[in-house]
């Protein structure tokens, strides 16, 4: 139970500021995990981590299409 707590304090860390991530690691796990359910893992953390840096750049005031 402490350890599932640990893991999940650790997973709010990364996700708590999305430039601070190697996202070229998690592509990485995601490209070549052995494990499948793993690779949909890293592949689901890559595009939230992408989706929240679009995100942060679209609502900078300097941003324009």
């Amino acid at each position: 139970m402490a350890q599932a707590i640990k893991e999940s304090e650790r997973i709010e860390q990364l996700l708590a500021d999305p430039w601070a991530v190697d996202i070229q690691a998690i592509w990485e796990q995601a490209l070549h995990n052995p494990d499948p359910d793993k690779r949909k893992l890293f592949d689901a953390l890559h595009t939230y981590v992408l989706d929240k840096r679009q995100e942060q750049i679209i609502n900078e005031k300097k941003f324009v299409i």
